[in-house]
């Protein structure tokens, strides 16, 4: 176990279930837990001072946590102004650092990553840029200290929340901290530190957009504490007219040693945030909807008292279900009872409250009978970030690091939209121009039939502060490609939003091929853009320039992989690429996605066919019959069945595998005849997979009948009347063959029947030959004829001979 430099308690999860007495000798560390006010405008004032004095010494032999110690006052600052409020000293200390008059510090520039601006709300970015400079000096003086490489954990995830966008030279730091970390878990001693860095480490990968990996962390977590999220149907009534009982879920925690909880380091709720006031969800006070769902049982309406860290855990799990999960009503409901459990919690940690209410608020608002209370919680939710009463700053960050912080603006970006749901565009707006939304903003002018006035609020916005966004929107706003090139110049050519909208520009006149050359300089300098990876992609499909749709594609999917349509046409372009084995693979994937589109359903039915995977293509030829009407693809079925024979008399595959096929084959068939059996081809088929001469003649004996039936006058043309006289010459010898050669269960009876149906087959086939007024019969069809005459001579004796001998 790696010995840590620093104690715990400098991680700050400000758990009240801490005593003064549990706390190390340090002063400066039990003023941090103890006192009234984490910082001060004066404290504040000092350390900057003091560290622009120190800058570039090497730090002092025991000095580590007075820096730490100032370090973390700045955090504090800095989140208060811009996550978790409240900001009632946000003007006073905007002042201070103004008056200081700091040199080489620019946070706007420094803070820069991967081209991506600091969004324009962000207030004293100073205090950021300072606390990065002192936690860089701490590691280097302290380089095995797990507990610093944590705090540049959360400092990288605070930088990318003030970025507009994702900055992919962020995730790289954060997947070296990450992995640094979780290969050290034992240097945290306690379980609640393991989990609470987990959980991070999750949150972090969520917000980075990688859902596959935030989930793995999870499942880590559960298996650390020993614990299972359940969700479980159970029967209850949603409205309050209900007669029957219907399923609802339910979550359940499922801990195996409830009983020993505190020996996992896990306090109750009530402990560790005994001084907090959650703030409750508002009455839904409708007509027919109960307030919350009543289950039959009444131990099953009692809410779980589950302790903070698994408040946490519970959080993290739908935040990274709602990531990974399509964006439909469906998926809401299988949200629900998580955000329920969070919502009914006596005790917990404010920031898991807060969030599970505005995630509730999400899920509310695109339904009629609770959209209302929607907006309103929304409201409450901005209110409370700005409410110094109730919460102190030290409620607000307990375990606030593992509860995914967000900034203030976002919180009031998701009251916009639920503002403009409702109509209220113009109340919306005033939001949007306070906090400098101005993408948004455009939004709300055009809904207004206002767009003009969008273009003048930007163009004063320019001549107050220019930024590359701004002249980015300006160019939206009057459809002028100059003022991309201007953003491009503004950056001094590091924006790689300026060259995003610069593609834009030319996708949406759909000129592909310079809106492909902008959007690779922009994916060049930031490679996590969602929306221009898929653009870039559709723009090559379009010019068939397919790897480098391969390239956009394959990227979008470590993004974002419930996109169906991304691994549709990162197949689609793999195949024109020639690599159908890993478009087959890919197009799976895509299915996961979206079980119900028949394009990708048959786009991988004609790769399975491809690349031999013959089981695949059979259960794809299935799914398309569910999903199509009468479907019926005579050439792919013929292409499975003889592929399948092939297969099967090769010495590659064994013997339990042939059966599996030979048996999927008939039952895919025979589904297919039933269906269709007014086709002779899917007959023929069926007889061709099937494994007695009997059951070959049925079908074919059937195939005629279904053949002679769909070609009109086929006696009249040579080339049909010598296909119906090969199905009868065939039907004819396998008749006679199933008299030596036939199953247990195939009676003589059966036989006798079939070779009665036979010599009816021949007799038919050849009356219509015969009746039919042909000038001159070809030689070939002569010969099948007079074979078929024989054939019909020797059936009919054998009939005879049977019906004798039965009689």
């Amino acid at each position: 176990m790696l010995e840590e430099t620093f104690s715990e308690y400098f991680l700050c999860n400000f758990n009240d279930a801490v005593h003064p007495e549990d706390l190390p000798a340090d002063g400066r560390l039990r003023k941090l837990w103890m006192s009234e006010d984490l910082w001060t405008l004066e404290e504040i004032k000092l350390i900057i001072k003091r560290w622009q004095e120190e800058r570039g010494k090497e730090p002092l032999e025991g000095r580590g946590e007075e820096l730490l110690n100032d370090f973390l006052q700045l955090i504090f600052a800095f989140v208060q102004n811009n996550f978790t409020g409240p900001f009632d000293r946000l003007t006073s200390c905007t002042e201070m650092l103004y008056s200081l008059q700091l040199d080489n510090c620019d946070p706007l520039e420094q803070l820069k990553a991967s081209g991506e601006e600091l969004n324009p709300n962000v207030k004293t970015a100073e205090l950021l840029l300072i606390a990065k400079q002192i936690l860089d000096a701490l590691i280097a003086a302290h380089p095995t200290s797990k507990l610093l490489i944590w705090w540049r954990l959360r400092l990288i995830c605070l930088h990318q929340h003030i970025l507009d966008d994702l900055a992919s030279a962020l995730y790289e730091e954060f997947k070296v901290a990450a992995e640094d970390l979780h290969g050290h878990l034992e240097a945290f001693a306690t379980k609640e530190l393991q989990a609470l860095l987990l959980i991070e480490l999750a949150n972090g990968y969520l917000q980075f957009h990688r859902s596959d990996l935030a989930c793995q962390k999870l499942d880590q977590v559960c298996s650390h504490l020993q614990v299972e999220l359940q969700v479980e149907g159970l029967l209850g009534m949603r409205t309050k007219f209900q007669q029957k009982a219907l399923p609802q879920l339910c979550l359940k925690v499922v801990q195996q040693q409830q009983s020993e909880e505190q020996e996992q380091g896990l306090p109750t709720a009530k402990l560790s945030n005994a001084q907090t006031t959650l703030p409750q969800l508002l009455l839904l006070e409708d007509d027919t909807r109960l307030e919350r769902i009543r289950f039959i049982e009444p131990q099953d309406n009692e809410v779980m008292t589950l302790p903070s860290v698994l408040q946490a855990l519970v959080l993290a799990k739908v935040k990274q279900l709602k990531r990974s999960q399509p964006k439909d009503r469906l998926a809401d409901e299988q949200l629900e009872p998580y955000t329920q459990t969070l919502l009914y919690q006596e005790h917990g940690p404010l920031q898991v409250r807060q969030a599970a209410l505005l995630l509730n608020c999400h899920q509310e608002s695109g339904q009629r009978r609770t959209v209302e209370r929607s907006w309103k919680q929304c409201e409450e939710c901005v209110k409370l970030l700005d409410t110094a009463e109730r919460h102190p700053l030290r409620t607000r960050l307990s375990y606030g690091f593992a509860a995914f912080l967000q900034p203030k603006w976002q919180v009031q970006l998701q009251l916009v939209d639920l503002l403009r749901s409702l109509g209220m565009t113009k109340t919306a707006l005033d939001i949007c121009l306070q906090i400098h939304a101005w993408e948004q903003v455009i939004e709300c002018y055009t809904s207004l039939e206002l767009r003009h006035k969008a273009a003048e609020i930007i163009r004063q916005e320019l001549e107050k502060n220019p930024t590359a966004l701004l002249y980015c929107l300006l160019g939206d706003a009057t459809d002028d490609p100059q003022c991309y090139e201007q953003a491009w110049q503004h950056s001094k050519q590091t924006s790689g939003k300026a060259q995003a909208y610069w593609g834009n520009f030319f996708y949406r006149r759909a000129e592909y091929a310079q809106a492909i050359e902008h959007y690779e300089q922009s994916l060049e300098i930031n490679s996590l853009q969602e929306s221009i990876l898929l653009r870039c992609g559709y723009s090559a499909i379009q010019l068939e320039r397919w790897e480098v749709a391969v390239k956009c594609y394959l990227a979008y999917t470590h993004l974002e992989a419930n996109g169906f349509e991304s691994w549709n046409n990162l197949g689609k372009a793999l195949i024109k690429l020639g690599d159908k084995p890993r478009a087959h693979r890919l197009l799976g994937e895509s299915l996961k996605c979206n079980y119900s589109n028949w394009k990708v359903w048959e786009n991988y039915m004609l790769v399975s066919v491809d690349t031999s995977h013959w089981e695949d293509a059979m259960r794809a030829y299935q799914r398309l019959g569910e999903l199509k009407q009468h479907y019926l693809d005579e050439e792919v079925l013929t292409r499975i069945v003889y592929g399948i024979a092939r297969q099967m008399q090769s010495d590659s595959i064994s013997q339990a595998a042939s059966s599996s096929l030979q048996r999927r084959v008939a039952q895919l068939l025979g589904q297919q005849c039933v269906q269709h059996g007014n086709e002779p081809m899917v007959w023929e088929l069926a007889a061709l997979v099937a494994v007695t001469p009997l059951k070959k003649a049925e079908h074919l004996v059937k195939s005629y009948r279904a053949y002679t039936a769909k070609q009109m006058g086929w006696e009249t043309k040579s080339a049909h009347a010598k296909k119906a006289l090969s199905l009868c010459l065939e039907v004819a010898e396998l008749s006679q063959a199933a008299i030596k050669e036939h199953a247990a269960d195939e009676s003589e009876g059966m036989i006798t029947s079939q070779l009665n149906s036979s010599r009816l087959a021949a007799t038919s086939c050849l009356n219509a030959l015969k009746r039919a007024s042909l000038v001159e019969v070809p030689k070939e069809q002569q010969t099948q004829m007079d074979e078929l005459e024989q054939q019909l001579t020797e059936l009919t004796k054998i009939v005879q001979q049977r019906m004798q001998r039965t009689t």
